[in-house]
């Protein structure tokens, strides 16, 4: 049967649940603009009803409640959301990288302006139609020469900055695999403490939100694959194998090979433990690494593809010119091997050749056909300018035919460009709406609603007054049964 002092139990446990629920709903508040905080709730249930039931009880009329208790305290988590979240970030954060360096690519042509490559360009052509008419002006051959020089300085002026590009680049990839490896640790480190608490039969709401944040942290910077175990621990993967195993973190390195033929030491990434290479397809790690090797890379090899071609093209045709002595015109571009590697990076060592630059005079602006030849009064002909200024239009036909001019042979490495920068934007932005409406659905399910904190902050206060009534009214009763029925013991 019931013991007398039963309703005490009974409001004292409605007491405790109430506070315990009135607790939860403080945290939620203080926290209600903590990144990454999920909202939390007391999960009240009924306790052990009396008696309870066995064999050799006895006839009884049915069981008696024994009132409330806290059965756990739960967060509110959408898994699916979350796993989504972890799966779209990577390349969400992938377009998002690729967009901002291709931006900085346009950036370093500037085209269209009047500081780029084809402005240069432009005014060289300029300069050389005006030779074609006064080939015998010094101060004419001078302008040549100065709009040459502009057109070399920003060929190299461009191509340093794409190099000084990939540099950063590839220092930056060090950044993210040292930050893969801090964020590792950090993982197994809670995967140790949440272990440990869900081993007593407990929930570490606020560890799983930390631990949440670093996976999501991570999946920004690689494309990993997050696995839950039944104490609530995580397997991370990346590209198939382990980088944390419960409380333990394998961590990535970065070493040095050598690339002459592009001038530079580039990083690779490789497991520590094995010394295996590792493939990263997306996040920001990713996204780096596709900039450095494929995208930066191939504008540089494609600047120094045209200024070798134009280079060749124009020499080819101020060598069958003469100068102001009617001397034959030599190389008019020239370059020079890189002193570290001995390979001509032709868009970094383009230059002027010096003798011209000494002497305009040596610009080979005259032109003859064939039986002719040099004669004093020819210091006139600007026959071969002319032939060079053409360029502007005409396809060049040494020393190979080009199907195109040299300006739109430049133009179509900026179009390109162009086409793959808005492809870049456009699947950010694309990946930003999805990654959005996931984050808002999170925030639907985790997030803290201030006006429904108050009102359960209400509806568990008015119960914590109840049962405080209860206790005083069982308080009463007892009151009664004790000093006020009978004289026995007075």
């Amino acid at each position: 049967m019931r013991t007398t002092f039963s309703g005490i139990s009974i409001a004292l446990r409605a007491l405790q649940a109430q506070q315990a629920s009135l607790d939860v709903t403080s945290h939620n508040v203080a926290n209600a603009n903590t990144p990454g905080f999920s909202r939390q709730t007391a999960v009240l249930s009924a306790s052990r009803a009396y008696p309870v039931p066995m064999l050799s009880g006895g006839v009884s009329n049915g069981q008696y409640g024994t009132g409330v208790q806290v059965s756990q305290v739960m967060r509110a988590r959408d898994h699916f959301v979350e796993t989504r979240i972890r799966q779209e970030s990577p390349h969400l954060s992938y377009w998002e990288t690729l967009q901002e360096g291709l931006s900085q690519v346009e950036l370093f042509f500037s085209e269209p302006g009047e500081t780029g490559i084809s402005a240069a360009l432009d005014q060289m052509w300029d300069a050389l139609q005006d030779l074609s008419y006064g080939a015998d002006s010094d101060s004419v051959r001078e302008v040549v020469v100065q709009r040459a020089e502009v057109l070399v300085e920003a060929i190299r002026n461009t191509r340093t900055q794409l190099q000084s590009l990939r540099a950063d680049l590839n220092n930056n990839v060090q950044v993210l695999v040292s930050k893969v490896n801090t964020l590792a640790r950090q993982i197994a480190d809670l995967n140790n403490q949440i272990g440990k608490v869900s081993a007593t039969g407990s929930h570490p709401n606020d560890l799983l939100d930390q631990r949440d944040m670093l996976l999501e942290e991570l999946s920004k910077i690689a494309d990993i694959e997050v696995v839950d175990d039944h104490a609530n621990m995580v397997v991370v993967t990346l590209n198939g194998v382990g980088l944390v195993q419960r409380s333990s973190a394998y961590t990535l390195e970065t070493y040095r090979v050598p690339v002459p033929e592009q001038g530079y030491d580039k990083y690779e990434v490789r497991w520590q433990a094995t010394g295996n290479a590792t493939v990263i397809k997306s996040g920001e790690l990713g996204a780096t690494l596709a900039l450095r090797d494929q995208e930066v890379q191939n504008y540089i090899a494609e600047l120094d593809r045209w200024t070798l071609d134009f280079a060749a093209a124009f020499n080819a045709i101020h060598q069958e010119g003469f100068t102001l002595n009617g001397e034959a015109g030599e190389a008019f571009f020239v370059f020079s091997p890189d002193p570290n590697t001995g390979e001509t990076f032709a868009a970094l060592s383009i230059a002027v050749n010096e003798s011209i630059v000494q002497d305009p005079g040596k610009i080979a602006a005259a032109y003859f056909g064939e039986g002719e030849g040099w004669k004093d009064g020819h210091k006139a002909n600007g026959a071969n300018a002319l032939r060079l200024a053409e360029l502007r239009n005409k396809p060049p036909e040494k020393p190979t035919p080009w199907e195109f001019t040299v300006g739109d042979g430049f133009i179509s490495i900026i179009s390109n460009l162009g086409v793959r920068a808005e492809r870049a934007r456009k699947m950010a932005e694309n990946r930003d709406v999805l990654v959005t409406h996931l984050q808002n659905l999170r925030e639907a399910t985790s997030g803290v609603n201030l006006d429904e904190e108050m009102a359960n902050m209400i509806k568990f206060q008015h119960a914590y007054n109840a049962a405080a009534r209860l206790m005083t009214a069982v308080d009463q009763t007892l009151d009664v049964l004790i000093n006020r029925l009978g004289v026995v013991g007075r």
